[in-house]
């Protein structure tokens, strides 16, 4: 098993268990720090009661394609879905905000 394959499977067994986890690319297989890696952004998501966290890597920001961002916290994951046009905001440092609802309850996403 990879460390990419442990992070997701750790990552999904931990939403299962309610506890928020976030995942972060640091370009090798070396440790991270804490929080997003470098040029990644976090975003946020709020309504229905309680919050969720998400990033995007700067991967995802550098290739400028939609891209599905996945939220979690509060025992459970949302999906977001992005448009070219929004990652390209976002990469670009402009402050993306986005209400969606998934199918489980909505949310006003965030990233700035």
């Amino acid at each position: 098993m990879d460390r990419r394959e442990f992070l997701t499977k750790a990552a999904m067994l931990a939403a299962l268990v309610g506890v928020p986890v976030t995942v972060t690319s640091c370009g090798s297989d070396s440790p991270a720090a804490p929080g997003t890696g470098s040029g990644d952004v976090a975003g946020s998501a709020s309504g229905s009661g309680h919050s969720h966290s998400g990033v995007i890597t700067k991967a995802q920001l550098d290739a400028g394609v939609a891209v599905t961002i996945t939220f979690s916290g509060s025992g459970h994951t949302h999906g977001l879905p992005l448009s070219d046009a929004e990652v390209t905001q976002i990469a670009q440092g402009a402050t993306v905000q986005k209400n969606f609802d998934d199918g489980v309850h909505p949310h006003t996403y965030r990233f700035n």
